[in-house]
């Protein structure tokens, strides 16, 4: 385990009191009633205190926390509610392929007027649209065979986007979107993609089905409509042609913070098991005595801390200036299936009350599932860590 900093552990407690003040209290609400005014509420509360681009650099209006810090801050967020994790964090990912892409003019364009935004009634948000109705895995894994349908046409001084995105985080909110399109849809998407940032008020893009999801219901997921959405060329971000290799670095930072948000619901389940353990007694003492539970008590502490390793190890990996794909789809694989296992496990120590929704334990479940699901299904990152390890036993 990584030795943290005491300005660290100094945030990392600001975030749990955050969490414990801000969202626990709203948290059941927000679940049941996802578009109430809640929502709105809590992105105030969290724009205000620096919530949605803490790990931005400062002289973006950041706080400049390191990938390991955010890590920490995201699993307080999480622990609390991954939804609202998800809501939070949504516009860093948005912002991400921009940040990645070392285009200043690009990142002054399009960075400072959100983060000004922050300190205003009205905070605005960004969103990545990258997931198509015919193209998840494939456009996440690059199989050389996949296609996307949204397409970009150059024209005179711009672009033209066609096309829809699906299951969009935020993208029913979100000001700024970053959509990849791709030049030649008959093409591989490795060879003719591109990225390019789209204001949500450009005219010929809407937002169509807004998702009724299963968990994570805080942020909502919504379909992205582009119809003849012109932008200029100065919309491009990076390279004509190089959405594919932008999209893979992509890839190798923000599978951490989904780490993060997983070991979030993962320790936040075992917590809610332990205490109810000590404090329920059957057979003439509290069950956390008998045997049976002490196992299963057990095996979800050990993936807490096994989870927490591989984070912090894949947030230490970007932050030394080498992020690791493979690295960050353990992380993430992991901490996702601990999160599925101690969710489960922590209904049954609850027995019926894990089952109801006041309880907030079943709620963990339907939450967990989702980080097996997106920045890649965990079967996609297991082929991807043994891509990387064959690589390495060819070298």
């Amino acid at each position: 385990m990584i030795d943290l900093t005491p300005e660290q552990h100094e945030i990392q407690q600001w975030a749990r009191e955050f969490a414990r003040r801000h969202i626990v209290p709203r948290a059941l609400a927000l679940d049941q009633q996802p578009e109430s005014p809640l929502r709105e509420e809590l992105l105030r509360a969290a724009a205000q205190n620096g919530l949605l681009g803490a790990s931005l650099p400062e002289f973006l209006g950041g706080m400049g926390h390191d990938p390991l810090t955010s890590a920490l801050v995201t699993e307080e967020i999480a622990a609390a509610c991954s939804g609202c994790a998800v809501l939070f964090g949504a516009t860093m990912l948005g912002l991400t392929p921009i940040l990645l892409s070392g285009d200043i003019d690009a990142i002054m364009r399009f960075v400072p007027p959100l983060v000004a935004s922050w300190a205003t009634d009205q905070p605005q948000l960004a969103a990545l649209a990258a997931t198509e109705p015919d193209a998840g895995s494939d456009f996440i894994n690059g199989n050389p065979a996949g296609r996307i349908r949204t397409r970009v046409e150059k024209k005179a001084g711009g672009y033209l986007i066609n096309g829809r995105k699906v299951f969009i985080s935020n993208g029913s909110i979100a000001s700024l979107i970053t959509v990849f399109a791709s030049h030649d849809p008959s093409r591989p998407l490795r060879e003719h993609m591109s990225c390019f940032a789209v204001p949500a008020g450009t005219p010929g893009f809407s937002v169509g089905q807004i998702f009724h999801k299963m968990g994570q219901r805080a942020a909502p997921a919504a379909e992205l409509v582009f119809d003849d959405v012109w932008v200029p060329e100065n919309h491009r971000i990076g390279a004509e042609g190089g959405g594919w290799a932008l999209n893979r670095l992509i890839m190798s930072v923000t599978r951490t913070p989904v780490a993060a948000i997983a070991l979030g619901i993962a320790r936040s389940a075992y917590e809610k098991a332990l205490d109810y353990a000590e404090t329920r007694v059957q057979g003439g003492k509290p069950i956390v005595e008998h045997q049976a539970m002490q196992l299963m008590l057990a095996d979800m502490a050990i993936r807490v801390e096994a989870a927490r390793g591989l984070v912090q190890r894949a947030a230490q990996s970007i932050a030394g200036g080498q992020p690791s794909l493979k690295l960050s789809s353990m992380a993430k694989t992991f901490a996702a299936d601990a999160a599925v296992a101690n969710a489960t496990d922590a209904i049954q120590v609850l027995g019926g009350y894990g089952y109801m929704h006041e309880y907030g334990v079943e709620k963990l479940l339907r939450d967990a599932k989702l980080t097996q699901i997106y920045e890649g299904t965990n079967q996609i990152n297991r082929f991807e860590i043994m891509e990387a390890v064959a690589a390495q036993r060819r070298a």
